[in-house]
């Protein structure tokens, strides 16, 4: 008797159904051309880039693309998105970052070719603005000093009016 047909792991079955989904809710991708594409997560927490990717990746390239390449190949960049994401950047699961790919795929070869990946980190503003405060509080003091130089100098311009000595005898006191 001839064998049944593997069914896919359950988390692939989760993916495809997730995949039907989002096509129906959000598009993440353009068509750049024959066969090339280009795929974003949106923003997401670190934690949850692979699952993402993975359901646009299908959703996106579904229609064009055997299910099975686009979920080989996409499982080999997630590993390498996971070394550049926690490995090399140190990122925290609940960071915010957003995976954006560009791909063609591979007719002859049967494969996806990722030919840009951009991982683009968000940090909250309060994390931005730490470095720069005792310099922002530096140049608000040379501000108001700056400002109260220009108010005495006009009132010593007031004062003098007229008579050009008597501005250069205030402008010195």
């Amino acid at each position: 008797m001839g064998e049944r047909p593997k069914e896919p792991p359950e988390e692939v079955s989760r993916d495809l159904e997730r995949a039907e989904e989002y096509e129906a809710t959000v598009a993440r991708s353009s068509v750049l051309g024959a066969n090339r594409y280009q795929i974003s997560t949106g923003v997401i927490i670190a934690a949850r880039y692979a699952d993402k990717l993975r359901r646009v990746a299908l959703v996106a390239l579904g229609k064009y693309v055997p299910k099975d390449v686009v979920i080989r190949d996409v499982a080999e960049l997630n590993k390498q998105l996971y070394h550049e994401i926690v490995e090399q950047r140190k990122l925290g699961k609940l960071d915010l970052i957003r995976v954006t790919v560009t791909l063609r795929y591979d007719e002859g070869e049967k494969r996806l070719v990722f030919e840009d990946v951009k991982i683009d980190t968000f940090v909250e503003e309060s994390k931005c603005k730490e470095p720069y405060e005792k310099q922002i509080a530096e140049l608000k003091g040379q501000l108001e000093a700056l400002a109260e130089e220009n108010s005495r100098l006009k009132e010593a311009i007031n004062r003098g009016q007229g008579d050009p000595r008597k501005l250069l005898l205030s402008l010195k006191s």
